[in-house]
């Protein structure tokens, strides 16, 4: 096969990839986002922009013109995409996951508002109605009502979490498309990732909430709601750091593939029941578990106890 039908054939099949990612339900974008997240930084990186041009138009359209309103989830998140890939290679990568996180959860909220709307209901109707699906018979309504009360609270925080999974599995779709076309993304690994310091601003900001929630405020559950949502959602980016923390340990001490394995089903269980990660992440902060350049400097060598050697 010549040079020109391999890249005829690879156009094809980036551009098929693409369409079948935007068919995939909102339900599981976290398959089929980074599918089309593929397809569409391999063409885009290769200068196909007419055939990427193509392929979104194909799948939009598809999209809108089947039963439901996935479309307004599949349209912004597009555009996010788009946006990640032409500026990955010149913005730093956690500000491309900020903006991926807040235009898919913006979307996912978009996407659940009008289902809301095509079936007359209100968010608490809808949250009722998820509750009663997963709850027994035999479950009380006053733990029913609690239930659907936290759950409504707790939707920011809810689009947050399913924004930051797919953003994350959008940007290795993307950084593993670049690997192949030879195009060079600084996007670290899991033992380097360093969040940016300013993640510790809205866990302040929360926790003042909380705090002022408890006072003889008139707004006091609003404050509340605030307040927990921005300490849960920060919590999961602690939970992140402190997940690059361990892998950089586990790098560190040069242990075996199948100790790993066992090592992380251990953190995880234990993190079930005390969330130990995220305070280590928090606590990464300011103690720098790993050793990692920060701030331009290079901090001094490490103890004997965290040598490399």
């Amino acid at each position: 096969m010549d040079s020109r039908a391999a890249q005829t054939r690879d156009a094809l099949l980036l551009s098929a990839a693409v369409v079948l990612g935007v068919l995939v339900p909102p339900a599981l974008a976290i398959v089929g986002l980074p599918i089309a997240a593929a397809g569409i930084a391999g063409l885009a990186y290769r200068r196909r922009l007419m055939n990427v041009a193509a392929a979104i138009a194909i799948g939009v359209a598809a999209v809108a013109f089947m039963p439901g309103v996935a479309v307004a989830y599949v349209a912004p998140a597009l555009v996010g995409i788009v946006f990640a890939i032409f500026l990955l290679p010149r913005v730093d990568v956690q500000w491309i996951g900020a903006l991926l996180i807040g235009i898919l959860g913006f979307a996912d909220a978009a996407h659940e508002f009008l289902i809301m709307r095509a079936r007359n209901l209100t968010p608490q109707a809808f949250v009722s109605q998820v509750v009663d699906s997963m709850s027994s018979t035999s479950t009380p309504a006053q733990v029913k009502q609690e239930t659907t009360k936290l759950l409504l609270t707790l939707l920011p925080m809810a689009y947050f979490v399913t924004g930051l999974i797919t953003a994350v599995a959008v940007i290795l779709a993307i950084a593993w498309a670049a690997k192949r076309t030879n195009r060079t993304l600084k996007i670290p690994a899991l033992a380097k990732l360093d969040l940016t310091p300013h993640v510790l601003w809205p866990f302040i900001i929360g926790v003042l909430a909380l705090a002022a929630s408890y006072g003889p405020l008139s707004y006091s559950s609003t404050l509340w709601a605030v307040g927990l949502n921005l300490v849960l959602c920060v919590s999961v980016l602690f939970a992140l750091q402190g997940v690059g923390v361990v892998a950089g340990m586990l790098d560190r001490i040069a242990v075996g593939r199948g100790l790993r394995v066992w090592a992380w089903v251990a953190l995880v269980v234990f993190d079930v029941f005390i969330p130990v990660v995220s305070f280590v992440g928090l606590l990464d902060f300011w103690v720098n578990f790993r050793r990692l350049p920060r701030d331009g400097a290079t901090p001094p060598s490490p103890t004997t106890a965290m040598s490399d050697r």
